[in-house]
Order: structure tokens, then sequence, then C-alpha cells
């Protein structure tokens, strides 16, 4: 079977479509750039029974560094748990680094636990969580009460890439803490557009890390590590750094290594949400779950995403970072210093996916 072609336009702020034949990334930080359609090729999903080839993963990522000027990178690939192949040019493969938007499949997952063991579901609305948003003074904006936590979670609840915040001063175009930035979206009613249409923003996910807080009394970064980052050994994780701020959207730091052990155990093919993404936080019509971009096969699901902060100011991080996940399991994250064109994330992606 295989995967089915899929023409998109997307917009994003620090995320990254990902599937095969192009890339589709948006800017993280003051800069911010419309993205061009891509035609994503047919391929076939990966046959299982071949072996990797590792080497030949990690010699054609060399030659994109050296393609591309980037000097500072890491990579990890790993299966069922296990790191089977890691390498790194000027940084280690087990030390952490800002991995920007690849937070958000952090953080779907965590929310995710919480509703397993909760009365409420995916399909809840704000109005049905108002009673834990009270607990941390939010009183909802009534044009968004009825959002369901798919709609926040799909990037198709109708809020915009960039909010408006009043007479506050946002930090930047797209970026802002994620009490300011979830307090915004929740309270703010000019905020709330067209629902359905899928406009990629990090409201959503700022939204989602702080209903986390609310449902818990504890600061989002604490509970995520303790309830998903350690259970799948993942122990060097945290939200640190100077990105630490974006927390649910963007805040995390993670190795290489730590984050494909997160990926591996969360995004494991026998997960429910892998074995049937249509009972959990997913849109089939815009690709999108879970804090990933989903692509079922025949054989189970394929995930990716990707992250990015672009800033004009040398003190602050221009940095990428990448995953995916194969419908057999097997895993790939790599990240690096530097901003890139749009296209060079789907060329990593392509010649990744190839040679393995």
């Amino acid at each position: 079977m295989q995967l089915r072609k899929v023409l998109a336009m997307v917009v994003m702020v620090c995320g990254l479509t990902l599937l095969s034949g192009a890339a589709v990334v948006g800017f993280g930080g003051a800069s911010i750039a419309t993205t061009p359609t891509p035609d994503l090729e047919i391929v076939k999903a990966p046959d299982p029974s071949i072996p990797l080839n590792t080497d030949g993963a990690e010699a054609v990522w060399r030659d994109w560094m050296a393609q591309n000027g980037v000097t500072q990178s890491s990579f990890a690939i790993g299966r069922d748990g296990v790191i089977l192949h890691s390498a790194a040019q000027k940084r280690f493969p087990d030390t952490a680094y800002p991995m920007a938007s690849l937070s958000k499949a952090v953080t779907a997952i965590c929310l995710n636990q919480l509703l397993i063991n909760s009365r409420y579901s995916w399909e809840s609305t704000l109005a049905d969580l108002a009673s834990e948003l009270a607990t941390i003074n939010v009183t909802l904006a009534p044009q968004i009460a009825d959002l369901t936590l798919t709609q926040i979670a799909t990037h198709t609840s109708g809020l915009p890439e960039i909010l408006n915040y009043g007479n506050m001063l946002a930090r930047s175009a797209n970026l802002n803490s994620q009490s300011t930035m979830a307090k915004a979206a929740l309270m703010r009613e000019e905020n709330l557009g067209t629902r359905g249409s899928y406009v990629y923003s990090n409201a959503n996910y700022a939204i989602l890390g702080f209903l986390i807080e609310a449902m818990t009394g504890q600061p989002y970064g604490e509970h995520c590590k303790a309830s998903i980052m350690t259970p799948a050994g993942a122990t060097q994780a945290a939200v640190a750094g100077r990105m630490a701020f974006t927390a649910g959207y963007g805040g995390w730091s993670v190795s290489v290594e730590d984050y494909a052990r997160f990926a591996m155990h969360w995004f494991a093919p026998d997960q429910p949400w892998m074995a049937s993404p249509a009972n959990y936080a997913y849109d089939q019509a815009v690709h999108y779950g879970m804090g990933t971009h989903v692509y079922p096969t025949s054989r189970g699901t394929f995930v990716s995403h990707s992250g990015r902060w672009t800033y004009r100011d040398p003190q602050k991080p221009n940095i990428g970072a990448m995953f995916f996940v194969r419908d057999d399991g097997t895993t790939v994250v790599i990240n690096w210093d530097g901003s890139l064109d749009y296209a060079r994330y789907g060329e990593l992606h392509d010649a990744v996916r190839d040679a393995l």
C-alpha cells in the first residue's frame, strides 16, 4: 500500500511538514514567511524485514551538513527502545539542545495521559474544563468556550498565527511566555477566527501546556518530565535554557538520543494513538494530531515534525530540529545550529529516509 499523495499549503510557526518529497517550514522567532505549496511524492511504506543502513544514513547526514554549511549537529537512530546508532559534529548526541516545536509532541502525549485518567477526553470542550481553568484565574471568552481539545491540538481552532494582546507589548510577532500567550488566546475574543481550516499557531500548544498546569497544579515542565520523559528513559530532558518560557509549544531542551527514547516509547506502533489515530487528537483532513504530522499507512502510522527558532539577534538561538517515526517504529532525530531555508529540511529528510 502506498502513502497517499498529499497537497497542502501550510503556514507555520517553527513547525515542519515532512513526508517523502518536500517540506513546509515556518519560522519561530521574529521573522515570518509564507511557504510554497509542496507536492509530496508517493512512496512505498518501508519493509521492516530489511536491515537498517545506519552507516549510510549517517553518511548522507554528513554530506547534507557539508553542503549547507552546518558545523554543529547531532543525529540518532533507534528502534524498539534501543539507540542503534548516534553521531555528532562539534557536540554530543547525549547532550541536550533546544528542540523548538518538537516540544509539541511532548505536550500532546502529556495531556493525553492526563485525559486517560480523568473524566475528560479529546472531545471535551474548553467549557467542560472551565472549573480547571478557574484555578489559574482564567475566564473564557464566550466565543472560544465550545472549542474542543482536538481542534486545539490539530491547529484547526481558528486561532491565528499572531495573537492580539490588546495593550500588552508582545515579546515578538509570534512568541510570548506560555501563560501570556494562552491567556490572550483564551480570554480575548478577537483572537478567535474561522474554525476547521489548518493554521499552525503556537497559541494552540500554549493553551494545552497551560491546561496541563491547571489540571495538575504543577509546573508544566516538572509534571511532563516526571510523567512522560522519565518513563521513556529520557532522563536528561527538561524545559530549560533560553527558550524555556515557551514551554509546551517550544521550550524543551533534549538530546537527540533522549528525544529518540521519548519518540520510540510514546509513538511505538502498538500505542493506541498510533494504531487508531482517529480515536485521539487527529484531523484526517489536515494530517495533524498529537503534536505531529500524521500519515496512516497499510501497516500502521508514520509521524513526523520539525522545529526552528530563527532570530536576527545573534544572542538568541538559531536552530533546527526534526524527527520522524516510521510505521515499523524506526525513529530518527536530528538537530543542528543555524537557520536554513525550507527546502533544506526536505532534502535532509529524504536523504536519510532513502539511505535507511
